[in-house]
């Protein structure tokens, strides 16, 4: 086999990948170029980027997206807000895609190519890490982050008996009391209309948040949300009693998991818990569709752990490249 890198530029791979991508298992929508490139349309990020499809033959087998600045190669994505990231390969092709990706690092003059978000599931951790240590050179990682993962049974009432003793009768007793002062609903809309909804309320239940939410995120969020609605991916969830949305929740299903990306709630209503609750409830949600699994995404946030959530590493892993002495090939 001989492959073979064709330069493209992110906006055409975000527009064309998936006309050429038959057989490329995305494994999460992080790394499709068109979440990346949303995101790059919004941040102008500087650098000079490396981008395009690798090929053998006439397949296309994998693309490649990366940025460079000072000799040192990241994903394009930015990890505070893209939670896993990988290469894009085709099963049964990633050594050859990673002897390519090395020699076009070297052609670059890439002296460190810095990988963030990884999860011990990715092409990168299990495939590029291996090749780059039995090529001599050094590979350093650590565990950045975690990403608590709820494996989701078929009835609400078996995950609710799943749950630790202290935690199950503390949520049945906020669901008893949120229902003995309101009516509370759940609605799943796939379309981002009311997505502004959801920022104010980041906005008010987090001051964090207010501070995350520059003009720049909000524009981010709002193309973000009509990309995977128009993939079918989009679920934003609103917790509502009558016309009042009490909680939001920004989620997407793909490959039948649901992940939950972002929330906010009112704060006038925050006594009755309506933040946690919004999120059993999207739970439940999720295993009346089917869902195989509940992926709450990275930060330790207690109320993850409490829901069921069991931790799953993720990693930041730096290869070291020093094409002076290194012979890649």
């Amino acid at each position: 086999m001989v492959y073979i890198f064709k330069k493209i530029e992110l906006g055409e791979l975000s527009r064309n990948f998936d006309t050429v991508s038959q057989g490329i298992n995305i494994t999460y929508p992080f790394i499709h170029p068109s979440w990346q490139y949303l995101w790059q349309d919004c941040f102008l990020p500087s650098g000079r980027q490396v981008c395009g499809l690798v090929n053998d033959g006439d397949e296309t087998i994998g693309l490649v997206a990366l940025s460079i600045n000072n000799g040192i190669a990241r994903f394009i994505a930015d990890g505070s807000v893209f939670d896993y990231l990988d290469f894009v390969v085709k099963p049964g092709h990633q050594p050859g895609y990673f002897e390519l990706l090395l020699k076009l690092l070297q052609q670059n003059q890439v002296e460190t190519l810095e990988l963030e978000a990884l999860t011990t599931r990715s092409e990168a951790y299990n495939y590029l890490l291996p090749l780059a240590k039995k090529k001599g050179f050094q590979v350093i990682c650590e565990q950045a982050d975690v990403s608590p993962l709820l494996e989701l049974p078929n009835d609400f009432e078996i995950y609710l008996a799943q749950l630790e003793k202290h935690q199950r009768h503390e949520l049945k007793r906020k669901l008893r009391r949120l229902e003995e002062v309101l009516t509370p609903r759940l609605e799943i809309e796939t379309n981002s209309e009311n997505i502004d909804i959801l920022l104010d309320q980041m906005e008010e239940s987090h001051p964090e948040k207010a501070l995350f939410l520059s003009s720049e995120m909000r524009c981010y969020f709002k193309s973000l949300a009509n990309w995977l609605g128009s993939q079918g991916y989009l679920r934003l969830a609103f917790l509502k009693a009558g016309d009042t949305v009490l909680a939001s929740l920004f989620c997407f299903d793909y490959n039948n998991i649901r992940y939950l990306y972002n929330s906010g709630y009112s704060a006038e209503y925050s006594h009755l818990s309506v933040g946690v609750l919004s999120k059993v409830l999207a739970v439940k949600d999720a295993i009346e569709k089917g869902c195989d699994a509940f992926d709450f995404l990275r930060g330790e946030e207690k109320y993850k752990f409490h829901l069921g959530g069991k931790s799953q590493p993720v990693h930041k892993c730096r290869i070291i490249l020093d094409s002076k002495v290194q012979n890649i090939g």
